[in-house]
């Protein structure tokens, strides 16, 4: 009896090094990295087509060895994934997706080993259909007026009437990241030295004074509370009281820093607006500008050149 146990014993301790042997192999298989695709256009238009290139020209393996017949497939958020080639090196094709339906996705391209000698990885990229005309929920006001065949929001404060959307239509400026269709959304982004002349006829940009005195002090009063593609913009803080009072219709659109190659920051943090001010001594531009946890409205200043904000135009109300 005691001899079967030992055998039983032995047996099961073979088995448990083979095994032991097998997850050794598994987990020591080299890796594949440094693959890419094309970044994907932020926003884009319902039915517009995006185009996905897988990018092998950095490849590598963890241990420097030259793999195989590689395999890729592609995945979509809602679809299944398609394997679309069994060998990059004969057949690279891209990949093309078109949505009518707006929304957010992600796409991902999966690089693996056809004969399994390696690791699989992959990467993502992600983006937003949206409906321009719909995207957008919460802005509010009394009155539309058509400025260059572009609706607005107006209100009337200070003596003025002012926009009740950022500036948007026009030839000069910067849109979101690139995306046109976010334009009359956001509003484009302007130098200082743009924003003084931007203004449609009829209308300017107001003096850090007319901003002050019309539209006061408190932060809450000037931002909406919108969302964009569902999404609350202003993130909550309990000592920033959104009561868009004056119908300002503030949204977080961040702002344009020209002299980096990011160029975009503060997203849902900061709306900003330059003022007709300058400060000739220092070559700077005066704006005010909202914090996401701030309760009252900032004063900053900022280059002439380099520092793209939104703009609101103003122009004297109309005795008739």
């Amino acid at each position: 009896m005691k001899k079967i146990e030992a055998i039983l014993i032995i047996l099961a301790f073979g088995v448990s090094l083979l095994s032991c042997k097998k997850n050794d192999d598994d987990t020591n298989l080299p890796s594949l990295s440094g693959f890419s695709i094309n970044t994907a256009t932020p926003f884009v238009r319902e039915g517009t087509t995006q185009v996905f290139r897988l990018d092998l020209s950095g490849l590598t393996t963890s241990d420097r060895s030259t793999p195989g017949p590689l395999g890729v497939a592609w995945h979509i958020t809602g679809s299944a994934r398609d394997t679309v080639t069994l060998d990059v090196k004969t057949s690279n094709p891209p990949f093309s997706v078109t949505l009518d339906k707006a929304g957010n996705y992600t796409v991902t391209c999966f690089l693996f080993s056809v004969d399994e000698k390696y690791y699989g990885t992959s990467v993502t990229t992600s983006f937003s259909v949206i409906n321009p005309e719909t995207a957008l929920e919460g802005l509010d006001g009394d009155e539309i007026i058509t400025i260059d065949g572009h609706p607005y929001f107006a209100l009337h404060a200070g003596g003025l009437t002012w926009m009740g959307q950022n500036l948007y239509g026009t030839l000069v400026g910067r849109d979101y990241k690139d995306c046109e269709v976010v334009s009359d959304i956001f509003g484009r982004y302007y130098t200082w030295e743009e924003a003084r002349s931007v203004c449609p006829d009829g209308w300017r940009l107001p003096t850090a004074q007319e901003f002050d005195t019309a539209l006061g002090s408190v932060a809450g009063d000037l931002m909406a509370n919108a969302r964009f593609q569902g999404i609350e913009m202003w993130p909550y803080w309990p000592q920033v009281k959104i009561t868009n009072a004056f119908k300002f219709n503030a949204i977080p659109t961040g702002y344009m820093d020209l002299t980096t190659e990011s160029l975009m920051y503060g997203y849902q943090d900061y709306a900003c607006w330059w003022t007709a001010d300058e400060l000739e001594d220092v070559d700077m531009g005066v704006f005010r500008y909202l914090y996401k946890d701030q309760p009252v409205i900032m004063k900053g200043k900022g280059s002439k050149t380099s520092l793209a904000l939104n703009v609101r135009c103003v122009k004297e109300i109309s005795e008739d």
